[in-house]
């Protein structure tokens, strides 16, 4: 090892083995990278932290419950690196950032936030000899460029083995937020959130998730379950979770759901009209 810097060899296994090393500032910052780039990386690294704890890790049952978590840590953690994401979870369940209470999008965050904030990583950034250029952010128009591929190949993957393929939430938020294709009523709108909390109800009850759900205590559902008894109107008992739970953490499991299932309704009505998205993004860009 030169000037405190490792070999190409240790590097590749000090990343390997989750070490903190000056080679984990290489990877790209992950504020220019895209949702689906994130999700690579946070994957494998919840699926080995589960099998670390000695849970049974499934990975499509992982996908699902951390859907979004890519959107959050560009959102509450820009600046971190790529390569550290593997690093800060590992540190988090073995205690290094205090008490583990269980994987979920929540306390990933919390690894990810006191990882890149640690004295340990501080000085580490000191050895780096330079301040590295930065990649430049894409441009929005690129970024939408990106999603309409990956929503294109979704909806032909969907159209053939019901299959998405992608976060389902961030292909919602673009077709909804920037593509602006979704034009749902406020009366569907409503009947799909009442079934993401249905959807996310069932899984709490049954003890099938591992992560996420199963890590929201169980008196944070008391409240909810009292709206699904005391309303029975589908609309009015999702107006009165939306408006009324405050827990955070269960609030942003139901809208991931929600997106989730009017994705699959939006894909769904566009099969059976025989219609192609590609058609519906173009008219809305020539529009």
């Amino acid at each position: 090892m030169e000037n405190n810097k490792l070999t190409k060899v240790d590097a590749y296994n000090a990343l390997q083995s989750l070490e903190l090393c000056i080679e984990m500032f290489d990877s790209p910052l992950v504020r220019n990278c895209d949702e689906l780039e994130i999700d690579k990386v946070i994957l494998p690294a919840i699926l080995k932290a589960q099998k670390d704890l000695g849970f049974n890790p499934n990975e499509q049952k992982e996908s699902h419950l951390l859907d979004g978590i890519a959107l959050e840590i560009k959102r509450s953690v820009p600046n971190i690196r790529l390569a550290e994401i593997p690093i800060a979870i590992n540190k988090g369940i073995l205690g290094d950032y205090g008490d583990f209470l269980g994987l979920s999008i929540v306390t990933v965050i919390k690894f990810l936030k006191c990882h890149y904030t640690s004295w340990k990583r501080a000085e580490i950034a000191k050895q780096l000899p330079t301040e590295e250029p930065e990649k430049q952010i894409p441009t929005k128009e690129e970024q939408l460029d990106l999603a309409r591929h990956h929503l294109l190949d979704s909806f032909e993957r969907f159209k053939t083995i019901r299959d998405i393929g992608y976060s389902a939430v961030y292909l919602y938020r673009y077709l909804n937020e920037d593509f602006k294709v979704i034009s749902f009523t406020n009366e569907v709108k409503w009947k799909i959130y009442y079934r993401a909390i249905l959807g996310i109800k069932n899984q709490r009850d049954t003890g099938t998730i591992k992560t996420v759900i199963n890590n929201i205590p169980k008196k944070d559902f008391e409240l909810l379950n009292e709206f699904l008894k005391e309303y029975p109107d589908e609309i009015e008992c999702a107006k009165k979770v939306a408006f009324t739970i405050k827990k955070k953490e269960l609030l942003i499991a139901i809208k991931n759901e929600s997106e989730r299932l009017a994705l699959i309704r939006f894909y769904n009505d566009l099969v059976e009209m025989e219609t192609e998205l590609k058609d519906i993004l173009d008219n809305e860009s020539n529009g």
